[in-house]
């Protein structure tokens, strides 16, 4: 029967419906009853078969196609929750009975596996189904390359095209597909696998957002994936202009949208800078418009979001290339920018550092109503609030919209965040990664406290500036009077005599003035392993241990050394610095850090003995002696004539060197002295040759005497003690 009923569209349709129809066919589809037949027929095998299907209360509908449009001899189908269009009359090698039976296999399985199958799984079973692969031999089977190209595909969740869907059916001739609903073929899953199967299930990393060095990382460290809407943070910072409130409301409620509305305002060049880092990226375009490949059944099925009927629901909307700079697929399926977790953490590190103010809103998630994280439970949102967090979720789906892939971004403290997290999990949308992140940021909460994550030196201290320059190997960006590169790393080129010619530097480098002083801020890692080389290179077990802490307390709080740029300097009067010798790769580094308990136990004997500097020295009972001439003496100390020179040790246990000339009398503190004449620590005793007028220096060991003694912190490792032993040995008021 023929019922004449208004369409959605505001026209009237034929429909064909029966008393109990679970289908209800419009337009000319409602004259082809062998088409009612096949339908009712495919309903009834799937309902054995275990699927749920539709009935009478919610049925499925069918449209003819309004027009030809883009269809291609063998793309005739298509289908959305609730909806099937079919071209009345098809051209090609089927009839529409079975792009019926096609699309009926789809809509039952989205009542019945609620997503669970892979794109390409329920593909295959709708083929199998179908009956369209009833003129394929099974023994013509695919080419290994072909085998490959499919594979790539599957593997990224996108649509298959004609050409992966020609080789999935020649391998489901060799392989058959199981009848019951949602069920997967063995061989072809072993074959095909699942989206993102190359990795292991979750993945983080911790990085220094100054240096770039990689402090934690766990899981696949070298697949590459697309990051979702991570990408979004590259393309906020290459906007021209921004107001950071308007732009962080879109940022953490993912609108693409509103993000697409300001692409009058995108650099293009920074954005492809910003991104550089990663190694797969296609070419930035934001003004071709890119026509959909909609050969064969795989492109027909439009996106779930699409509006309206018949073909202008079946064709994919045509957009700017750009969209896939923001996270999404380009029009054939494929994500055109994928990275490795480290190259991704690369590229939020700089983007972070370019534009600061832009992302202050990122506090907001989980806080906002609108926000990816607002569903999220609060003890975990309490957590991103007490470290004072930015936060910014990033999900990968497959054309159904369900989650392939999740990226989660933490950055804190926000008033100057020094830590770059990122956590990666398949088969969850970037929200839910919250969850586990929150235990692991909890953990580093406390093994990588704020307070101990940097240290500012200033570089090459006593070396006049214009005989050296930062050179990079990479690109880099300048902000605010602060340079960042890509890549974490600065070279150090110097023409000066008295200095190395060539050093490396990871941080950033920021010079208030041009050719002013030059101030490096560095993780304290490092700045320690620096520091180490310059100053104990050879030590090992817990003396190490205990000189790493106190390296990493002295660069945490060190900036009293040098008040005017509240920074320490390079030298022996703070700690020498001379960077490295060659450049560093994160997965060097992975395995060194300083023991937090250390720190910790610095700070109550720092407390106890009212220290704000932890001094050390190389110490040692080796006796020296060096002779001065009082010639001298006297040009060094700009004076005509130094008549004597006498040492004092004080209650207090301070060592001055008292220099009497024919008008007054200097008084120096020893480490003073003894770094003005190069003596290897402060002598002990001073013999004056006044025939000679000269005087000899005595004294034992190396160093200034005064704080840790390197040797005897050498020697009392071997002895058995432990690092803390150590540091209360030095330091401690006992």
């Amino acid at each position: 029967m023929c019922k004449m009923i208004l369409h959605p569209k505001g026209f009237r349709r034929c429909v064909f419906r029966e008393a109990s129809a679970a289908i209800l066919f419009f337009g000319i589809l409602a004259q082809q009853p062998a088409l009612h037949q096949t339908g009712q027929a495919a309903l009834s095998q799937l309902a054995d078969r275990g699927y749920n299907i539709p009935s009478e209360n919610d049925p499925v509908r069918v449209f003819p196609a309004l027009t030809d449009g883009n269809f291609s001899g063998g793309h005739a189908g298509g289908w959305r929750p609730g909806s099937i269009y079919l071209r009345s009359y098809p051209r090609g090698n089927f009839d529409s009975s079975v792009y019926l039976r096609h699309e009926l296999l789809h809509e039952a399985s989205h009542r019945s596996c609620a997503g669970r199958l892979p794109l390409w799984a329920e593909e295959a079973a709708a083929m199998y189904f179908s009956g369209e692969l009833a003129h394929k031999v099974a023994t013509d089977a695919p080419s290994e390359q072909d085998r490959e190209l499919l594979h790539a595909v599957v593997r990224r969740g996108a649509n298959l095209g004609h050409s992966e869907r020609e080789t999935l059916g020649r391998l489901l001739m060799q392989t058959g597909w199981p009848e019951s609903a949602c069920a997967v073929s063995a061989r072809l899953a072993a074959l095909l696998g699942a989206p993102f199967d190359a990795s292991g299930s979750s993945a983080f990393l911790l990085m220094s957002l100054s240096s770039g060095r990689i402090l934690e990382i766990s899981g696949d460290r070298k697949t590459r994936y697309p990051p979702g809407s991570l990408l979004k943070i590259p393309y906020a910072a290459a906007l021209k202009q921004a107001d950071p409130v308007s732009l962080g409301a879109e940022l953490v409620t993912s609108n693409t949208d509103k993000l697409l509305g300001r692409q009058d305002q995108l650099d293009i060049d920074r954005l492809r800078l910003l991104l550089s880092p990663l190694k797969s990226q296609g070419a930035i375009d934001i003004h071709s418009v890119t026509a959909p490949d909609v050969a064969g059944f795989g492109n027909s099925r439009p996106n779930h979001s699409s509006s309206g009927e018949g073909l202008a629901s079946l064709e994919r909307t045509a957009s700017t290339p750009i969209r896939a700079y923001l996270g999404e697929r380009n029009a054939d399926g494929i994500f055109p920018i994928e990275g490795t977790l480290n190259e991704l953490a690369l590229v939020l590190r700089i983007s972070l550092l370019s534009k600061p103010f832009y992302f202050s809103g990122l506090n907001q998630n989980g806080v906002s109503p609108d926000s990816t994280l607002a569903a999220q439970s609060a003890p975990d949102k309490r957590l991103l609030q007490q470290l004072h967090a930015l936060s910014k979720t990033g999900t990968v789906s497959d054309t159904n919209g369900n989650p392939l892939l999740g990226h989660l971004l933490v950055v804190w403290p926000a008033e100057h965040p020094v830590y770059l997290a990122l956590f990666r999990q398949r088969g969850v949308p970037g929200a839910a990664l919250l969850q586990r992140a929150a235990q692991q940021l909890a953990q580093w909460r406390q093994t990588h406290p704020v307070r101990y994550s940097s240290a500012k030196v200033r570089l090459l201290t006593l070396t006049p500036r214009s005989s050296w320059e930062a050179q990079q190997d990479c690109p880099a960006l300048t902000a605010f009077n602060s340079r960042f590169s890509l890549c974490g790393q600065f070279r150090i080129v110097s023409s000066a005599k008295s200095s190395r010619s060539e050093r490396w530097v990871s941080g950033i480098l920021k010079e208030q003035s041009a050719g002013g002083p030059v101030i490096l801020e560095t993780d304290s890692e490092s700045y320690a392993d620096a520091v180490l080389a310059a100053e104990a290179q050879e030590l090992k077990g817990a003396a190490r241990a205990a000189l790493r802490a106190i390296i990493v307390w002295n660069g945490s709080h060190g900036a009293h050394r040098h008040s005017d740029s509240a920074s320490l300097c390079d030298t022996t009067h703070c700690m020498v610095f001379m960077g490295n010798a060659v450049p560093t790769k994160p997965e060097q580094q992975l395995s060194v850090t300083t023991d937090p308990r250390l720190l910790r136990y610095l700070d109550r004997l720092a407390g106890e003995a009212k220290l704000d500097w932890l001094s050390f020295a190389y110490g040692g009972d080796e006796r020296w002696q060096r002779r001065l001439d009082g010639g001298e003496l006297a040009v060094r100390l700009a004076e005509p004539t130094v008549l004597d020179v006498r040492r004092e040790r004080r209650k207090d246990g301070a060592v001055l060197i008292h220099l009497l000339y024919p008008e007054n009398e200097e008084v120096l503190g020893c480490e003073i002295f003894r770094n003005a004449f190069k003596l290897p620590s402060c002598p002990d005793a001073i013999e004056h040759l006044v025939s000679e007028n000269a005087w000899i220096f005595s004294g034992a060991g190396a160093g200034h005497g005064q704080g840790m003694a390197v040797e005897r912190a050498k020697a009392l490792a071997e002895a058995g003690w432990s690092a803390e032993d150590i540091l209360r040995d030095a330091y401690g008021k006992d």
